[in-house]
């Protein structure tokens, strides 16, 4: 039987499979037992994700993110075109070093959210704020509707 896989493993696979199976599928199990995975299993620190809330003001749009102990020099923010994106990273933090965990559960790692604004969002006026775990983000918009005088073919 021919394969794609020089080491005659069977076929070729291209999205690595067997490499998940062998190398991660028992901190996956692990994590899933009574007392949780270790600070060094499958999920730990490679990323989590923030929950986030999208509210229309008078104005323009608020944003708030949750990012409980993320400190405010780990975020960023950037405006590319009508995509603002907010990324950041929590670091891992072991309170005592002889200390070993029973259960993690708090995600830490780097964490990216894409949010779509209007076209017309005025860039130059956006602000954020980390206040108590929470990233509010202030985007104000120009109205668009703008008067276009008729003019007369004659």
């Amino acid at each position: 039987m021919a394969t794609d896989n020089p080491e005659n493993k069977g076929p070729f696979d291209p999205l690595g499979r067997q490499a998940f199976r062998d190398g991660g599928i028992d901190d996956l199990f692990e994590s899933h037992t009574p007392f949780g995975r270790s600070e060094t299993g499958f999920l730990a620190g490679k990323s989590f994700h923030v929950a986030a809330n999208i509210y229309e003001s008078p104005t323009g749009l608020v944003i708030t993110v949750d990012c409980p102990g993320i400190l405010r020099e780990n975020v960023d923010l950037k405006l590319e075109g009508t995509r603002l994106i907010v990324s950041g990273k929590r670091e891992f933090v072991k309170e005592q070093p002889d200390e070993e965990f029973l259960r993690l559960e708090r995600g830490f790692g780097s964490f990216l959210r894409v949010f779509e604004v209007p076209a017309n969002v005025d860039d130059s006026s956006i602000s954020a704020k980390l206040e108590n775990g929470v990233l509010r983000i202030v985007v104000p918009v120009h109205p668009t509707r703008r008067e276009i005088k008729v003019q007369s073919g004659e």
